[in-house]
């Protein structure tokens, strides 16, 4: 058991004008009791969540830290998996499996999104925390 945390998730926590704030926060009460066991996430969403509150916050000083500070710092309270060439083949089946069935533009799925499909499949991890639907049908989605 487990739950993996997306870089959605990580914006709406520390992003205070992002409309997933409220919600997010109370996630984050939620998981951080244990109930859904150890938090995991993914060395490609700390990049790809660096970049996005870079981005969104205008390149926020305080935001910035917040985010390394949950990694990194004393309130670390996450494991990242790494990538390696076992989760980038996985990662890359999923990515192109989803993506030749896709209907259109907003049903692709980003090569971050399929590494972490990937690699809660190769984990034994079924739930995400993210703030879209882009997991459903792959991950139970909290």
């Amino acid at each position: 058991m487990g739950v993996f945390l997306d870089s959605g998730f990580f914006l709406g926590l520390l992003h205070r004008k992002d409309i997933n704030h409220n919600s997010c926060k109370l996630k984050f009460k939620n998981i951080s009791s244990g109930e859904f066991g150890l938090i995991f996430t993914s060395s490609y969403v700390f990049s790809e969540t660096a970049t996005i509150i870079l981005l969104r916050t205008h390149n926020n000083p305080t935001t910035l830290k917040a985010f390394r500070e949950l990694i990194f710092g004393k309130k670390k309270f996450t494991r990242i998996f790494e990538s390696n060439p076992h989760i980038n083949t996985l990662t890359w089946d999923v990515f192109m499996a989803h993506n030749r069935k896709a209907k259109n533009k907003r049903n692709y799925l980003s090569f971050v999104d399929a590494s972490n499909i990937a690699i809660c499949r190769e984990n034994g991890i079924s739930n995400i925390l993210a703030v879209d639907g882009d997991f459903d049908g792959y991950l139970n989605r909290l």
